[in-house]
């Protein structure tokens, strides 16, 4: 445990926030599907931290495969569903380059942070909590100098790059006033 509680968490959308489409992407609103246990998971996350964003690769869009206007679609979409209990997010950053492009916002390198922190300067990246289910999130946390937590079914590589590991957003969620005090 430790004697401070982060101000600020960050999200991977994909196998976190919402049912992951194994070698597919989410392209339309009927696709996104939340991830059992997250709407109660943000219930108990939404006040105890004063920034919640969401960090995603979204490589579809340079495939061509959905614009960015359909990815502001389900994300809007997201954005009600959450909004509807009181727990929307205060911003989402996505990375629509090619893995082979290799562009600086692409997980895990750490353009995303750096677009959050610049539209809110109060961010401290120390401080910050990164919730992934990928070593790329993992690598993503420890780059930009955060706390990495992996949720989602083991996986040696990734988990041996988090500080935590959760079942899902929820078990973290509910372990979170444990893991940190505030000062």
């Amino acid at each position: 445990m430790t004697d401070f509680f982060p101000e600020t968490l960050f999200l991977d959308r994909d196998g976190v926030v919402n049912v992951r489409i194994v070698d597919g992407y989410v392209t339309r609103v009927e696709d996104f599907v939340f991830l059992p246990g997250v709407l109660e998971a943000m219930r108990l996350l939404r006040p105890r931290f004063k920034r919640i964003i969401i960090v995603s690769n979204q490589q579809g869009i340079g495939k061509g495969l959905f614009t960015m206007e359909q990815l502001h679609k389900v994300h809007s979409h997201m954005q009600a569903e959450l909004g509807t209990q009181g727990t929307p997010v205060d911003g989402i950053y996505v990375c629509p380059h090619l893995a082979n492009e290799h562009c600086s916002c692409r997980k895990p390198n750490i353009g995303l942070a750096l677009q959050a922190k610049k539209d809110f300067p109060e961010i401290d990246l120390n401080s910050s909590i990164m919730v992934g289910d990928s070593v790329s999130d993992m690598h993503f946390a420890l780059n930009a100098n955060m706390i990495p937590v992996s949720v989602g079914p083991d996986d040696a590589q990734r988990d041996m790059l988090a500080s935590e590991h959760y079942h899902d957003l929820l078990d973290f969620a509910a372990m979170v006033n444990e893991l940190f005090t505030e000062s």
